[in-house]
């Protein structure tokens, strides 16, 4: 069962999320537009010239783990492909973790835009939680679907 269709849809979620953990997903500039702030699992960080400085008048940990998570969840529930109902239960879990992501990054971004007084605006790798429910959603369908073939099998024996 490793090579049904949902197998690749969670790689997808893996990749993506971890493509999302390591990247800035919004920027923040102030009003003056003289300093730069770029947000990421880090923390935010101030960008002048070639150099970063990082600020930790954030708590992003929240960012952290959800982004830590949501990769090796989707990795875990490849390997259990013999348990389609539990599989399915971790991909609803997955999904919340995605959307809860979403939660916490408008929150860090809300009141570290009002802390430093700046403007925001995401960045495209904001949208790949988003693309990852969709194909959480995908691969939950896939695994009920191999789980309706596998009970109409049972019927027949």
């Amino acid at each position: 069962m490793i090579q049904r269709i949902q197998t690749v849809y969670f790689l997808v979620i893996a990749i993506l999320s971890c493509f999302t953990f390591f990247v800035p997903v919004a920027n923040l500039y102030d009003a003056s537009n003289t300093f730069f702030y770029t947000l990421n699992y880090q923390g935010l960080k101030l960008v002048e010239g070639g150099e970063t400085i990082i600020l930790n008048n954030m708590n992003t940990w929240g960012l952290k783990i959800i982004s830590a998570l949501i990769p090796v969840l989707a990795l875990v529930i490849i390997f259990m492909y013999k348990k389609r109902i539990l599989q399915i239960r971790l991909s609803f879990i997955n999904m919340i973790l995605m959307l809860g992501y979403y939660a916490i990054l408008f929150i860090c971004i809300i009141q570290s835009g009002k802390q430093l007084d700046a403007e925001w605006s995401l960045n495209i790798p904001a949208a790949f939680p988003l693309v990852c429910v969709i194909l959480n959603w995908l691969a939950i369908r896939a695994i009920g679907k191999d789980e309706a073939l596998v009970k109409s099998l049972n019927r027949l024996r």
